[in-house]
């Protein structure tokens, strides 16, 4: 229990910062952005309390909002994940894994295919609920249609970096 702590705390930290002082630096053709700090809650294991995800979702998007002086959009769309999370978990997780409280999304335990579909539904919430909110209006549909997609495809390549060297970590 404590070494989960430890571990979560320990990924969030290390998230928190690569987003605030590499991430976010990184812009594609002015409009892609990767926000690979979500990858805490896509991994946030099955027989967690749901009321802590949501928590962990707020003060992770609050903290990463106040970095980029951000008006709470990051927070809400955390939290909407979080809240979403465990749905898109049951439905990409083996009818065998079903019923294991203890089971962490990865590539390990869900397969490939299951976890880029539940990764990337993931992402897209995340990223439709950032995009909406940061533009606040339907003016510009392509452009923020363009955003999301960009982003999330950036967002998507990291994950699978992070879950990569978690999967190489283990063995």
């Amino acid at each position: 229990m404590i070494n989960d702590v430890v571990n979560k705390t320990l990924w969030m930290l290390g998230l928190v910062l690569l987003q605030a002082l590499l991430f976010s630096k990184i812009t594609v053709a002015g409009v892609a952005t990767p926000l690979p700090y979500i990858y805490l809650l896509i991994t946030w294991n099955k027989d967690g309390t749901r009321w802590i995800l949501l928590l962990v979702g707020f003060l992770l998007g609050l903290i990463i909002d106040s970095f980029a002086n951000l008006p709470g959009i990051n927070a809400a769309s955390c939290v909407l994940l979080a809240m979403m999370q465990p749905v898109y978990l049951s439905m990409f997780t083996p009818r065998e894994l079903q019923d294991e409280r203890s089971l962490i999304p990865a590539i390990s335990t869900i397969r490939w295919d299951g976890f880029l579909m539940f990764a990337f539904l993931c992402v897209l919430t995340h990223h439709i609920t950032m995009v909406a909110l940061e533009y606040f209006s339907i003016n510009d549909l392509g452009g923020m249609l363009i955003r999301i997609v960009g982003c999330s495809l950036l967002t998507m390549a990291f994950i699978l970096v992070f879950e990569m060297l978690r999967m190489k970590g283990r063995s």
